[in-house]
C-alpha cells in the first residue's frame, strides 16, 4: 500500500488532497507538511512511497525540496501540485526528479490518476499543459534515465 506524504504550505489544500484519496483506501496517508524543509526531514524520517508537493511554498519551494530528497530517496515518487502552467516549471520539476505535474485545478478529478501512473514508474502531466511541451518534457525525462 502506497504511503503518501502531502505537502502544501496552506492547510485547505492539505486537507482537500486527504478528502479526495480518503474513498481509495489503497493509499495511505501517512504525514504532512507545510514547508520544503519540514519535506525533506519527513520524508526521511517516513520514507513514503509519492509525496505530493505544492510548488510554491516560502522558504524552500517545491522544486528545491524535490531535488533535495531525491538525492538521499531515489525511488520516492514526487507529483509537483501547482496553479502554474509554465512550460518552464514543468520542465524545472522534471529535472529535479519530479515524476507527476499536477495542476490544483484538476486534481479533483486527475489526483488518482496521477498517482496511479507514477506509482506505476509511469510520469504524469495535467491534461491541460499544452500537449507539445509535455511530449517534449516526458522525451526529455526518458533519455535520462
Amino acid at each position: 500500500m502506497p504511503r503518501v506524504l502531502i505537502v502544501d504550505d496552506h492547510a485547505f489544500i492539505r486537507r482537500g488532497v486527504q478528502t479526495i484519496l480518503h474513498p481509495f483506501p489503497e493509499w495511505e496517508f501517512c504525514g504532512e507538511a507545510d514547508n520544503g524543509r519540514d519535506a525533506i526531514r519527513m520524508a526521511d524520517e517516513l520514507k513514503p512511497e509519492i509525496i505530493i508537493m505544492d510548488v510554491s511554498m516560502p522558504g524552500l519551494n517545491g522544486i528545491e525540496a524535490t531535488r533535495a530528497i531525491r538525492k538521499t530517496q531515489p525511488a520516492v515518487k514526487i507529483v509537483l501540485l501547482t496553479l502554474h502552467e509554465s512550460a518552464d516549471l514543468v520542465r524545472n520539476a522534471f529535472r529535479a526528479g519530479a515524476r507527476g505535474y499536477l495542476l490544483k485545478t484538476d486534481a479533483e478529478q486527475e489526483l488518482v490518476r496521477a498517482l496511479t501512473a507514477v506509482i506505476g514508474d509511469g510520469t504524469y502531466i495535467s491534461p491541460k499543459i499544452d500537449s507539445e511541451i509535455a511530449r517534449s518534457v516526458i522525451n526529455e525525462v526518458s533519455c535520462h534515465h
